[in-house]
């Protein structure tokens, strides 16, 4: 959704097409198997991605696993997103952001076309969130390209159930209740990467498509570098519970296949390096 893409919009730009594979693991025992595959939520037409044995993995699992399900309704969406995003009497946008910023923002509001009026009755957390999807938008990318739109319509188009590990609601939660130090923290380095978000995004999409994933935890890393503590929120506490919930899932049998954004399976506070801390063994498959 929405929330989530933006601290990894580095790794949403348009790229050439798969020359190989994303990474893919297994985490299996005697009756069970769960594939985990790394993610990118929007993407532009052309991107080759889900190749034969990818598809094969997908096709063979009893269920499908997102990080959230984003329900038909939208109008449900939108009021969620209108109950914890917007508060009366802030401070308009332009003065929630560093000094250094006001000329940048100013220039993404111009490219995007996004009223800064629009955006000043936001809550900070809400406004960097806009403008990340703004500069997608204008890049052409769009979330029906994206992974787990695919995916998902491929699950349903089969009669399969397609689950979530997190509400909508929990991952709104996670920005809303950041200090808003961290808030605009958040804004600020949205702005800032703004800049060279084309070229450095290349790459990254370029070492999603060949399974290089150690360019993918050094991008996302670097975008969060100035939120530490969305950081923690993001992807070190939510990658634990997530491999807690693999593990208990280990203990019924049958076929699942979790898609999780590729950041989560990527460095050392990957979901396979919090369930090897619990003595399970992710395989990747080469």
């Amino acid at each position: 959704m929405a929330a989530m893409r933006i601290v990894a919009l580095a790794l949403l730009l348009a790229a050439s097409p798969v020359a190989a594979e994303p990474a893919i693991w297994v985490v299996r025992d005697a009756d069970t198997e769960i594939t985990l595959f790394g993610t990118l939520h929007e993407l532009p037409t052309g991107i080759d991605w889900l190749t034969p044995r990818i598809a094969a993995r997908v096709d063979a699992a009893d269920t499908l696993v997102l990080e959230t399900v984003i329900p038909e309704d939208r109008d449900a969406i939108g009021t969620l997103v209108t109950t914890l995003g917007y508060s009366p009497k802030l401070p308009p946008l332009a003065k929630r952001i560093a000094p250094r910023l006001q000329a940048p923002l100013a220039a993404v509001l111009r490219d995007t076309r996004l009223q800064p009026a629009a955006l000043d009755g936001m809550e900070t957390w809400l406004a960097a969130v806009t403008l990340g999807d703004a500069v997608l938008a204008k890049l052409g990318l769009d979330e029906t390209n994206g992974v787990e739109a695919v995916l998902t319509a491929r699950v349903r188009a089969a009669r399969k159930p397609v689950t979530g590990l997190e509400t909508p609601a929990e991952q709104l939660g996670y920005f809303d209740t950041l200090p808003e130090t961290d808030q605009r923290a958040l804004l600020d380095a949205t702005v800032a990467d703004t800049a060279t978000a084309a070229a450095d995004t290349n790459r990254l999409i370029a070492s999603w498509t060949s399974g290089n994933t150690q360019v993918i935890a050094d991008g996302f890393r670097d975008s969060l570098r100035a939120t530490p503590r969305l950081a923690q929120v993001l992807l070190v506490d939510r990658n634990a519970r997530w491999a807690t919930w693999i593990a208990a899932r280990l203990a019924q049998p049958g076929k699942v296949f979790v898609a999780v954004g590729a950041a989560h399976l990527a460095g050392t506070d990957s979901v396979q390096a919090k369930l090897a801390a619990q003595g399970i063994t992710a395989e990747r498959l080469r």
